[in-house]
């Protein structure tokens, strides 16, 4: 009783005593209930029967005995049931009030000057028989809620679209208490549906693919509708014998996306005749509907994941031939065209040794420093292509080789921090790094307007750690209008990801940019690691590069 409106003693004995004294005359004042009821809303059968376990008709065998709490209980049970029919609660409250006031002319009979108190009784019973009917709407429609959430969960806890499958087919399943299940999805480009989960029935019993239009399923998918067997054995359409002693009730409704059918979703019971009720009908249909967007959205993300590693590998291997194509057009400029120009260079030597005039000397003196600068110019191309200080000293020296360029060329300020012991790492993961530091100080060079900008590298815990800071203006700056620095940014995830690293940039206006990448990568300890030279501290821990530094021992 604590869950339901307590009554008072005195209204107990009062409503125990008028239960006694109308017991005889309960069967015709029930049945006048029964046809106002009717006609003034039109129930059937199955909702009248409900409504009339909420009476003193029905309760009078509890109410004489003094069970006040069982009555109550059968009051929430069929106040649930009543839920699932989908009937106002407005209604029920008026059918209470109908049967009531046919009560009244018998209590004035019955109880002459005490029918008001009798009658007082009678409500009393009936604002605790609402207030329980009242906690069984709630309950159901909070079940309904849980229910749905349920299945809208499944997306953020399956690992996959059928693990996702597989869990929706169970939440529907142990929602209404079925025994066994399976979801169907129409194959793409075809009326044909293929069974993607099951829970308690043989896949094979129940038919691999099914065209729309054959079997349960089929004719589900069809129709577009929700229908039910209510006894498997006695339907042509089940013909596994195994089937039908599984499931001898099935209830099926249609998966739908803009009102077309993607799928079926079917559950059975094991026993015959159970009838779903309208509520549970527009729940399991409300599920199918959540289920098919939840479905529809777990395929196009497991697609775009595929097409993304798709694309992944194809940037790697775009990356890969993009190197060998930058080896190959560099071997081509250093074999033909250097040689050309080293050729040319020769012959106009011997021509100015030939030539007597001085103003042909002149012009041939002039030609020869357009060559040589052409040369140098050649020299630059090709060790921006393919840096041979990258392919004979590894990564390290590139790296700083690098930061010298940029101070000589710039006037910015670089330093440089590498471990002595760092060693050499696999030929992809130097290149790859290395291309990223030149990407990375071009930027610095073009874009940030820094005076100094530090490079760092070190290996912890199988990861190669790169980090490029500037002192520049930051990106904020220039966010939405400068596409090269964006492109370039662009391009640097794009070779980090390649190597399944990461890559976290921070920039602040006015505070310059940090841009932090991780990659995987094991160490090469065996590989001999190149001897640099000795000189000015360059194999210190830190190395400091600005436009005044010279000569080749930086490196």
């Amino acid at each position: 009783m604590s869950s339901f409106l307590p009554l008072k003693e005195s209204s107990r004995d009062l409503v125990v005593e008028v239960a006694r004294a109308l017991e005889p005359r309960l069967p015709e004042i029930t049945e006048s209930w029964r046809g106002q009821v009717v006609r003034e809303f039109g129930f059937d059968p199955r909702t009248v029967a409900a409504l009339k376990r909420l009476t003193l008709g029905t309760g009078c065998s509890y109410l004489k005995e003094r069970d006040f709490t069982s009555f109550l209980e059968n009051v929430a049970y069929f106040g649930v049931r009543l839920a699932k029919l989908d009937v106002d609660t407005r209604a029920v409250a008026r059918s209470l009030e109908i049967y009531q006031a046919m009560c009244e002319p018998h209590l004035k009979e019955l109880f002459g000057e005490r029918s008001s108190e009798a009658a007082a009784a009678l409500d009393s019973l009936n604002s605790a028989a609402f207030n329980a009917l009242a906690g069984a709407y709630f309950d159901s429609k909070s079940g309904e809620s849980d229910a749905l959430l349920s299945v809208m969960e499944t997306e953020h806890t399956s690992a996959n679209v059928s693990n996702l499958l597989q869990r929706v087919l169970q939440v529907v399943i142990a929602t209404f208490g079925a025994s066994n299940g399976v979801l169907m999805l129409k194959l793409p480009e075809s009326d044909v549906l293929s069974l993607e989960a099951s829970v308690g029935i043989d896949p094979d019993e129940y038919g691999l693919n099914i065209p729309f239009g054959q079997g349960f399923s089929g004719a589900v998918a069809q129709a577009g509708e929700p229908q039910i067997i209510v006894d498997t054995s006695l339907d042509e359409r089940i013909v596994s014998p195994t089937l039908k002693q599984k499931a001898k009730t099935l209830w099926g409704v249609p998966l739908k996306l803009n009102q077309r059918p993607v799928g079926v979703l079917v559950i059975g019971f094991d026993k015959p005749y159970y009838e779903w009720l309208p509520r549970e009908c527009k729940l399991m249909q409300a599920m199918g509907d959540r289920a098919a967007a939840i479905i529809e959205r777990a395929r196009m993300l497991e697609a775009l994941k595929e097409r993304e590693a798709l694309i992944a590998q194809l940037s790697g291997h775009l990356l890969s031939g993009q190197e060998e194509e930058r080896k190959r057009m560099s071997r081509e400029l250093h074999d033909e065209t250097g040689q050309a120009l080293m050729v040319i260079r020769l012959y106009l030597s011997m021509l100015e040794k030939a030539v007597k005039t001085r103003t042909a000397k002149s012009k041939i003196t002039e030609t020869v420093e357009v060559v040589d600068r052409t040369i140098e110019g050649l020299r630059r191309i090709i060790a921006k292509l393919s840096p041979l200080v990258l392919e004979e000293l590894g990564l390290v020296a590139a790296i700083r080789k690098e930061a010298k360029d940029l101070a000589r060329n710039t006037g910015i300020v670089v330093r440089v921090s590498i471990p002595d012991n760092l060693g050499r790492f696999a030929t992809p993961i130097e290149t790859a790094c290395y291309r990223i530091v030149q990407e990375a100080l071009h930027n610095v060079a073009k874009h940030a307007q820094a005076k100094s900008v530090d490079v760092s590298l070190q290996f912890d815990r199988g990861e190669l750690k790169l980090v490029v800071a500037d002192d520049g203006v930051g990106m904020a700056e220039h966010k939405g209008t400068n596409r090269g620095q964006s492109f370039g940014l662009a391009g640097i995830k794009e070779r980090v990801s390649t190597m399944n690293g990461a890559v976290r940039v921070y920039s602040v206006r006015g505070q310059g940019t940090r841009i932090e990448i991780s990659v995987p990568a094991a160490s090469a300890p065996d590989a001999p690691r190149p001897a640099l030279p000795a000189s000015g501290g360059a194999q210190g821990p830190q190395l400091v590069l600005s436009a005044s530094a010279q000569g080749g021992s930086n490196a």
